[in-house]
Protein backbone atom coordinates (compact mmCIF):
# COMPACT_ATOMS: atom_id res chain seq x y z
CA UNK A 1 0.00 0.00 0.00
CA UNK A 2 2.69 2.36 0.78
CA UNK A 3 5.20 1.57 -2.82
CA UNK A 4 1.25 2.32 -4.70
CA UNK A 5 1.24 5.76 -2.65
CA UNK A 6 4.45 7.00 -3.45
CA UNK A 7 4.25 5.90 -6.75
CA UNK A 8 0.77 7.84 -7.13
CA UNK A 9 2.90 11.26 -5.89
CA UNK A 10 6.01 10.65 -8.01
CA UNK A 11 3.26 10.06 -11.06
CA UNK A 12 1.78 13.73 -10.14
CA UNK A 13 5.26 15.50 -9.66
CA UNK A 14 6.28 14.11 -13.15
CA UNK A 15 2.90 15.28 -14.87
CA UNK A 16 2.62 18.44 -13.06
CA UNK A 17 6.28 18.87 -14.35
CA UNK A 18 5.71 17.69 -17.92
CA UNK A 19 2.41 19.86 -17.95
CA UNK A 20 4.63 23.27 -16.63
CA UNK A 21 7.19 22.60 -18.72
CA UNK A 22 5.06 22.14 -21.81
CA UNK A 23 2.96 25.19 -21.59
CA UNK A 24 6.27 27.37 -20.50
CA UNK A 25 7.43 26.21 -23.81
CA UNK A 26 4.76 26.90 -26.28
CA UNK A 27 4.01 30.20 -24.04
CA UNK A 28 7.67 31.43 -24.82
CA UNK A 29 7.61 30.03 -28.10
CA UNK A 30 4.53 32.46 -29.36
CA UNK A 31 5.34 35.23 -26.70
CA UNK A 32 8.91 35.32 -27.33
CA UNK A 33 8.09 36.35 -31.52
CA UNK A 34 8.55 32.96 -33.03
CA UNK A 35 6.50 31.47 -35.78
CA UNK A 36 3.09 31.32 -34.98
CA UNK A 37 1.79 27.65 -34.37
CA UNK A 38 -0.36 27.01 -37.79
CA UNK A 39 -3.63 25.64 -37.60
CA UNK A 40 -6.57 24.46 -39.83
CA UNK A 41 -10.25 24.71 -38.14
CA UNK A 42 -13.34 24.96 -39.74
CA UNK A 43 -15.39 28.11 -40.37
CA UNK A 44 -18.86 28.37 -39.13
CA UNK A 45 -20.11 28.28 -42.37
CA UNK A 46 -18.57 24.64 -42.89
CA UNK A 47 -14.99 25.72 -45.12
CA UNK A 48 -11.57 25.30 -43.43
CA UNK A 49 -9.04 28.30 -42.82
CA UNK A 50 -5.62 27.39 -42.51
CA UNK A 51 -3.14 30.17 -40.68
CA UNK A 52 -0.10 29.34 -42.77
CA UNK A 53 -2.48 30.41 -45.89
CA UNK A 54 -2.33 34.07 -44.45
CA UNK A 55 1.09 34.60 -44.72
CA UNK A 56 1.65 38.43 -46.49
CA UNK A 57 -1.38 39.56 -43.73
CA UNK A 58 -0.90 40.71 -40.89
CA UNK A 59 -3.61 38.45 -38.63
CA UNK A 60 -4.85 38.54 -34.94
CA UNK A 61 -5.71 35.70 -33.58
CA UNK A 62 -8.31 35.52 -31.01
CA UNK A 63 -9.72 32.93 -28.40
CA UNK A 64 -12.77 33.28 -26.41
CA UNK A 65 -16.12 31.39 -25.45
CA UNK A 66 -19.51 32.47 -25.40
CA UNK A 67 -19.91 32.18 -21.93
CA UNK A 68 -16.71 35.11 -20.87
CA UNK A 69 -18.23 38.44 -20.04
CA UNK A 70 -14.74 39.87 -21.05
CA UNK A 71 -15.72 38.38 -24.39
CA UNK A 72 -18.46 39.58 -25.18
CA UNK A 73 -17.68 43.50 -24.10
CA UNK A 74 -14.66 42.68 -26.44
CA UNK A 75 -16.64 41.63 -29.47
CA UNK A 76 -17.59 45.44 -30.62
CA UNK A 77 -14.34 46.71 -30.62
CA UNK A 78 -12.89 43.40 -32.49
CA UNK A 79 -16.03 43.99 -34.67
CA UNK A 80 -14.66 47.81 -35.56
CA UNK A 81 -10.79 46.63 -35.77
CA UNK A 82 -12.10 43.88 -38.60
CA UNK A 83 -14.06 46.84 -40.65
CA UNK A 84 -10.95 49.25 -40.52
CA UNK A 85 -8.52 46.73 -41.50
CA UNK A 86 -10.14 43.95 -43.13
CA UNK A 87 -9.26 45.44 -46.58
CA UNK A 88 -6.03 46.02 -46.05
CA UNK A 89 -4.04 43.22 -46.11
CA UNK A 90 -5.44 42.33 -42.38
CA UNK A 91 -7.33 39.50 -40.93
CA UNK A 92 -9.28 38.78 -37.77
CA UNK A 93 -9.72 35.15 -37.09
CA UNK A 94 -12.06 34.36 -34.13
CA UNK A 95 -11.54 30.94 -32.41
CA UNK A 96 -14.25 29.48 -29.73
CA UNK A 97 -13.29 26.92 -26.99
CA UNK A 98 -16.52 26.37 -26.34
CA UNK A 99 -17.00 22.82 -25.25
CA UNK A 100 -19.61 20.35 -25.49
CA UNK A 101 -21.98 18.27 -28.48
CA UNK A 102 -23.92 21.54 -29.54
CA UNK A 103 -20.81 23.76 -29.37
CA UNK A 104 -21.28 24.67 -33.42
CA UNK A 105 -25.07 25.80 -33.08
CA UNK A 106 -24.07 27.46 -30.02
CA UNK A 107 -21.51 29.43 -31.27
CA UNK A 108 -23.44 29.74 -34.26
CA UNK A 109 -26.33 31.62 -32.34
CA UNK A 110 -23.90 33.58 -30.88
CA UNK A 111 -22.12 34.90 -33.36
CA UNK A 112 -25.60 35.71 -35.17
CA UNK A 113 -26.83 37.52 -32.16
CA UNK A 114 -23.83 39.72 -31.31
CA UNK A 115 -23.31 40.38 -34.77
CA UNK A 116 -19.89 39.41 -35.00
CA UNK A 117 -18.76 40.04 -39.04
CA UNK A 118 -15.17 38.59 -39.01
CA UNK A 119 -14.75 34.58 -39.18
CA UNK A 120 -15.40 32.03 -36.51
CA UNK A 121 -13.87 29.10 -35.78
CA UNK A 122 -13.92 26.48 -33.23
CA UNK A 123 -10.97 24.64 -32.12
CA UNK A 124 -10.81 21.31 -31.43
CA UNK A 125 -9.15 21.46 -28.36
CA UNK A 126 -5.42 21.72 -29.63
CA UNK A 127 -5.09 25.22 -31.05
CA UNK A 128 -5.13 26.98 -27.66
CA UNK A 129 -2.86 24.93 -26.13
CA UNK A 130 -0.23 24.93 -29.21
CA UNK A 131 -0.40 29.04 -28.06
CA UNK A 132 -0.10 28.44 -24.74
CA UNK A 133 -3.76 30.28 -23.72
CA UNK A 134 -4.16 29.76 -19.91
CA UNK A 135 -7.42 32.66 -19.96
CA UNK A 136 -9.22 34.73 -22.24
CA UNK A 137 -10.15 36.52 -24.12
CA UNK A 138 -6.29 36.13 -25.40
CA UNK A 139 -5.43 37.96 -28.59
CA UNK A 140 -2.11 37.70 -30.40
CA UNK A 141 -0.78 39.50 -33.32
CA UNK A 142 0.55 37.62 -35.84
CA UNK A 143 3.17 39.78 -38.66
CA UNK A 144 3.13 39.24 -42.58
CA UNK A 145 5.94 36.60 -42.07
CA UNK A 146 4.07 34.34 -39.39
CA UNK A 147 5.71 35.02 -36.05
CA UNK A 148 3.76 36.39 -33.26
CA UNK A 149 4.77 39.65 -32.30
CA UNK A 150 2.64 40.80 -29.81
CA UNK A 151 0.02 38.57 -27.28
CA UNK A 152 -2.65 40.24 -24.79
CA UNK A 153 -5.00 38.98 -22.50
CA UNK A 154 -7.96 40.35 -20.95
CA UNK A 155 -10.25 43.19 -22.00
CA UNK A 156 -10.37 47.27 -21.16
CA UNK A 157 -12.56 49.79 -22.70
CA UNK A 158 -10.80 51.34 -25.32
CA UNK A 159 -8.92 48.44 -26.11
CA UNK A 160 -9.43 48.77 -30.35
CA UNK A 161 -7.06 52.16 -30.27
CA UNK A 162 -4.26 50.19 -29.15
CA UNK A 163 -4.76 47.04 -31.38
CA UNK A 164 -5.50 49.42 -34.20
CA UNK A 165 -1.82 51.41 -33.59
CA UNK A 166 -0.42 47.72 -33.52
CA UNK A 167 -1.63 46.76 -36.94
CA UNK A 168 -1.11 49.94 -38.76
CA UNK A 169 2.95 49.46 -37.76
CA UNK A 170 2.81 45.94 -39.41
CA UNK A 171 0.70 46.79 -42.46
Amino acid sequence: MAYLKKLCVVASILAIAFLGVSCKKAHERVAGGGEAPNFTLTNLQGGSMTLSELRGKVVLVEFWATWCLPCRELLPELNKVYEKFKDKNFELLGISVDKGGDTLSRVRAFAKEYAIIYPIMVDSGTVNVAYGVSGIPAMFIIDKEGKVVSRHMGFIPGFADKLSKEIEGLL
